[in-house]
């Protein structure tokens, strides 16, 4: 049985004029030691399906509309205000996409991290402080005994990211979900992070969903990869075959717009048009408009169908 199921997930907000369906009917799996990706451009429902796994889409203006988020069996929509704050922290843990304001700059870097470990694991404040101080070296930040005391401003961005990294994974969390977890890092540090994301996988067996828009980082970290446009799963693969073998012609665009060396075109291919109105979207698949491929059958909604075992697309072309 997978660790995470969500299924026909809808998280719908409140705004003038209307109601934003952010997230519309979106379903996969996680699988137990495994690492999903999720990609997709900004606005497309990455981040707030990973808030509605957490509990955490602000009511109002945001609602869970419909669909179940099975968490080791149980459906978290169900679950009351106290059994969230439970698993929370706990054998949930979440790295936010911008440590600077998801860290609390009034209190110190050790503070953040025992405060899950006292209330999860019924440690003592001074268990707790060791605990923290090997957290933080398990992170690879150097000096924690004397990082432990410092606050948030102290520290360096790849470093703020490491301090999310070890209070995230402190209670040793059965699935992580790691929001854009390099964002605004240059590259060398991207790569620590990403090393370090590995090793404490390998080590702890924790699952990982993985939201990005960067498919360098999702080709190098995930097993399954999940392409979401305007609120929607529009494809689902394996990481090997969804970069081989793109059908849904959003993923081509994604994947041809990426630079590669052997490339003598002075320009980058690109996604013609925008992004439809969240309030007036188009019938039927709303990526028809910007698709090459679009005619008369696609003003109905494509169902996500299988076409070969464990790969997944929504487009009436597929496949391509």
């Amino acid at each position: 049985m997978a660790l995470l199921e969500v299924d026909n997930l809808q998280t719908y907000f409140a705004v003038d004029g209307g109601e934003f369906r952010a997230v519309d009917g979106v379903s996969f799996q996680v699988e137990a030691g495994k690492t999903l990706g999720i990609v997709g451009e900004s606005g497309c429902g990455k981040s707030v399906t990973s808030l509605a796994i957490m509990g955490l889409v602000p009511q109002p203006p945001g609602r869970i509309a419909g669909g179940e988020i099975r968490f080791e069996g149980r459906d978290l929509t169900k679950l009351s205000r106290r059994e969230m704050l439970d698993l929370r922290g706990n054998r949930l843990g979440m790295i936010f996409q911008e440590p600077m304001t998801s860290l609390n700059p009034a209190y110190t870097i050790g503070d953040q991290i025992m405060e899950g470990l006292i209330r999860h694991r019924g440690l003592t404040k001074a268990e707790a402080r060791n605990e923290a101080i090997e957290m933080l070296r398990h992170v690879r930040i150097s000096a924690p005994e004397r990082r432990v005391d410092e606050y948030p401003h102290q520290l360096s961005g790849g470093m703020r990211q490491r301090a999310m990294i070890a209070m995230a994974l402190a209670c040793k969390p059965k699935l992580l979900i790691a929001d854009e977890p390099t964002t605004a890092l240059d590259v060398t540090v991207q790569a620590q992070i990403l090393d370090l994301l590995r090793d404490l996988q390998r080590d702890t067996g924790t699952a990982i969903l993985l939201i990005s828009h960067d498919l360098g980082v999702i080709a190098e970290m995930a097993d399954r990869v999940v392409v979401m446009y305007a609120g929607r799963v529009v494809e689902e693969a394996p990481v090997s075959r969804l970069f081989d073998e793109p059908h849904h012609p959003y993923t081509i665009g994604l994947l041809g717009s990426i630079p590669r060396l052997d490339d003598k075109q002075d320009r980058l291919a690109a996604i013609e048009g925008t992004v439809p109105d969240p309030l007036n979207p188009p019938p039927g698949c709303k990526f028809s408009p910007r698709c090459p491929f679009g005619d008369a059958e696609c003003e109905s909604v494509p169902p996500l169908k299988e076409i070969v075992p464990g790969h997944r697309v929504a487009c009436w072309k597929a496949p391509l």
